[in-house]
């Protein structure tokens, strides 16, 4: 059998009820050269024994002791063939078109070092998940996923398609104690790489109460503000400007402390609350609106306002007053 066009990279713990379902949405893709790479991950129920029960030769089954979706991700990648690879998880289920119109994407896009798509949710369990995958389904083009590189994941992990070269060239998945795969989309797009999307719907992406970002210590809040934290401080505007804090509230607090125990200069605050106006947070001065756009212009600006609509607003008076969002400018919730 000749190498595979693309490597379907699939991790597997404990997944009887739904790993036949995702296997065959695999298998049934219109696009003929591919392998598909299963991870078992320690796997102490039916799994195995229901991916084994395939024999089709496009499946290749690697055994390990559980090590986590991180490390059996990096693995089952290290493992794979093609130069492109396609991500996908043991619960979710793959368009019977999705590896072609992603793959197309990328060969005829050669400026583009990974392809999400659309994603429909399964079951879900709250409208805070259906929020967030209506907000990703909202980002339509590489320049709406690195501007909003910073107010969640902007990705969903299983609808990427990536090639080899730019996953490799990024050092692949990191040991962080945060959510790897957002971390590797923000190193990617910090080294300049481009994450396009196809306009179809490309997975059916599964909710659970017992879902990773929901229960991992690595979704958790806090985890969540130290990697936004940890990347914004690498950015080299950030870092050799200091930033200012549009909204003086829990959120624009939070994101001053953690920016100054990583060395960054935070230099004030805007607010639109009359009250904390002439005020200082732990020594940084408080301006009003009215300042906005003369104090602190050569620093960084970071957008911290959690209430609704509070972005658009912000962004809209950033362009007004000149700022470049991704150069000067970000958003951060």
């Amino acid at each position: 059998m000749s190498d595979p066009r693309v490597s379907i990279v699939l991790p597997v713990f404990n997944a009887e009820e739904t790993i036949a379902e995702a296997l065959e949405s695999c298998l049934q893709q219109s696009m003929k050269s591919f392998e598909v790479v299963v991870l078992l991950d320690g796997c102490t129920d039916r799994s195995g024994e229901i991916v084994g029960s395939y024999g089709d030769p496009r499946i290749r089954v690697i055994e390990k002791e559980h090590q986590g979706v991180r490390q059996a991700s990096e693995e089952a990648m290290a493992a794979s063939r093609a130069p492109i690879i396609a991500r996908m998880d043991a619960d979710d289920i793959s368009h019977p078109d999705r590896l072609a119109w992603q793959y197309d994407f990328l060969a005829s896009s050669p400026d583009f070092s990974a392809v999400s798509g659309g994603v429909h949710l399964l079951d879900p369990q709250g409208e805070g998940m259906q929020r967030y995958v209506d907000w990703v389904n909202g980002l339509l083009t590489a320049d709406d996923v690195a501007r909003e590189r910073f107010v969640e994941c902007p990705v969903i992990q299983p609808s990427l398609m990536v090639r080899r070269c730019a996953f490799e060239a990024v050092d692949g998945y990191r040991k962080v104690e945060w959510a790897e795969d957002h971390d590797l989309f923000l190193r990617m797009m910090r080294s300049g790489m481009r994450i396009g999307k196809v306009e179809e719907t490309v997975l059916s992406w599964r909710d659970s109460q017992g879902r990773l970002t929901r229960n991992h210590p690595a979704y958790a809040e806090e985890q969540v503000w130290r990697m936004k934290v940890h990347h914004l401080s690498l950015e080299p505007g950030v870092s050799k400007l200091g930033v200012a804090i549009c909204g003086a509230g829990p959120i624009g607090k939070r994101l001053a402390r953690m920016l100054k125990q990583e060395g960054v200069q935070v230099r004030g605050f805007f607010e639109v609350n009359p009250r904390r106006v002439g005020e200082k947070i732990a020594g940084v001065p408080v301006a009003g609106p009215e300042e906005f756009g003369k104090c602190w212009r050569s620093s960084v600006l970071l957008s911290a306002v959690g209430v609704e609509g509070g972005r658009d607003r912000v962004r809209e008076l950033a362009g007004v007053e000149g700022y470049a969002e991704g150069v000067d400018f970000w958003c951060c919730c």
